[in-house]
């Protein structure tokens, strides 16, 4: 898929005088061969590195069915299925456990890209919930089918009247969003003092992701424009009103990322890709397993900040 009008944007954590340095081509995950390459550019002040130029409109780039978001409603055929099925479950259950830790029942949340809202109603019966969707389907069917407060649109666009909460979680969702500084200096102020913001992301500065380059899955291009690092993603938190306080791995990003990654190999490689799948796929993942125990950097993280107002 090709793009009509592109923009050129610049890092949201430097001046606008910082300029990027060219980082790698990558395209669309989605896309047959003959496909535009996207630039991805690494700024020379802070290292973040983005989506330059970009599409003008992302619609478009929505509407495949690896971004269905009725996807994971769907009954489970293969066994592929079945063990993806298992896994989202361990996941939102992991989930829980670890909003458990960081607010007490009876706290209330808002959820930014609720989906179909499967993570909301795990936590329905222990807090006030409250969802943002922008696909108009999934929002309705999450606030029907879970009983549950939704609003349709982005954050740009909404008035969340229920504020303040006492976490925001944003799972994989702030390296969609366009202005990151006005995102997340909305979200401050629909929190209480002190209240929490919760945002998982893949780690561009992983080893996998250093491994796979530029098939590794989660650029995303043009869907995920910004690409954090702890370091980087730490200098846009605070430098808009939050301090961290924890960050750890999300438990299956490893498995995810490189087997996913693997598949796009497979694609553009042919046969010969097949009898290499199974050494490369079992190196990368365990040397990324160790290389983020080691150094705390690992494919995908969940990161916990602070308000500091």
């Amino acid at each position: 898929m090709t793009a009509g009008h592109w923009e050129t944007v610049h890092c949201p954590n430097c001046p606008s005088g910082v300029h990027p340095v060219a980082y790698l081509n990558c395209r669309d995950r989605f896309d047959g061969p003959g496909s535009v390459d996207y630039s991805l550019v690494r700024c020379s002040g802070c290292g973040l590195i983005y989506l330059s130029p970009r599409p003008s409109d992302l619609s478009p780039f929505y509407t495949s069915d690896g971004y269905d978001p009725f996807l994971t409603l769907s009954t489970p055929k293969t066994l592929t299925e079945r063990l993806y099925a298992r896994a989202r479950k361990w996941t939102l259950d992991w989930k829980l456990h670890l909003v458990q830790q960081l607010v007490p029942n009876s706290g209330s949340i808002l959820d930014l890209g609720c989906g179909t809202g499967e993570f909301l109603s795990a936590l329905m019966p222990f807090y006030t919930v409250e969802g943002i969707e922008p696909e108009a389907r999934a929002a309705q069917f999450a606030a029907q089918h879970f009983g549950m407060n939704v609003h349709a649109g982005t954050l740009k666009d909404i008035a969340v009247n229920s504020a303040p909460f006492d976490l925001i979680t944003l799972w994989h969702v702030l390296e969609h969003i366009p202005d990151p500084v006005e995102a997340v200096r909305k979200l401050q102020t629909l929190l209480k003092p002190g209240g929490k913001l919760l945002i998982a992301l893949p780690n561009v500065g992983s080893l996998d992701a250093r491994w796979y380059g530029a098939d590794w899955v989660a650029l995303d291009a043009p869907r995920h424009l910004w690409h954090f690092t702890p370091q980087t993603l730490k200098s846009l938190l605070e430098g808009n009103g939050f301090h961290p306080v924890i960050q750890k791995m999300l438990p299956l990003d490893t498995f995810y990322n490189s087997l996913m990654s693997e598949g796009l190999i497979l694609r553009r490689g042919g046969r010969l890709q097949y009898v290499a799948l199974p050494f490369r796929a079992a190196l990368y993942v365990t040397a990324s397993l160790l290389n983020g125990a080691l150094t705390g950097s690992h494919s995908g993280m969940v990161y916990i900040f602070e308000s500091r107002k």
